[in-house]
C-alpha cells in the first residue's frame, strides 16, 4: 500500500512533492555512493615484464612493459602474452561479479 493517501489525511501536494523528490535524492545518493566504490575497484595483472590494471567495467586503466620487452620477444609472442594478461584481467574481473551479483546479468 503506497504511503501517500488521497482523500481523507492526504499528504497535500507540495508535500507529496517534497517527499518524492527527498526519496529520489536519497536514493541517487546511494547509487553514486555504489558506482563511486566500484570505480575504484581495480585488478592487476603483474607478469614481471608486463603490467596491465584494469576497473571493474573491464577499461584498460594502466599498461606497463619492461624496456626490453618489445626486443625480447617476436611479434606472435609478445601478443601471447599480453593475451594472456588481459585475460588473467577478464577472469579477475568476472569472479568479481559473480561473487557480488550471483552471475546474474544487470540491465
Amino acid at each position: 500500500m503506497s504511503r501517500f493517501v488521497h482523500g481523507d489525511g492526504a499528504i497535500p501536494d507540495k508535500a507529496l512533492v517534497e517527499q518524492v523528490l527527498a526519496d529520489l535524492t536519497s536514493n541517487l545518493e546511494k547509487w553514486e555512493a555504489v558506482l563511486a566504490a566500484q570505480e575504484s575497484v581495480t585488478f592487476a595483472a603483474d607478469w614481471g615484464d608486463i603490467y596491465a590494471v584494469c576497473n571493474a567495467d573491464g577499461r584498460l586503466m594502466e599498461l606497463a612493459l619492461a624496456p626490453d620487452v618489445m626486443s625480447s620477444y617476436t611479434y606472435g609472442e609478445l601478443t601471447d602474452r599480453l593475451n594472456s594478461a588481459f585475460e588473467e584481467l577478464r577472469k579477475e574481473a568476472e569472479a568479481d561479479f559473480d561473487q557480488n551479483y550471483d552471475g546474474r546479468v544487470i540491465d
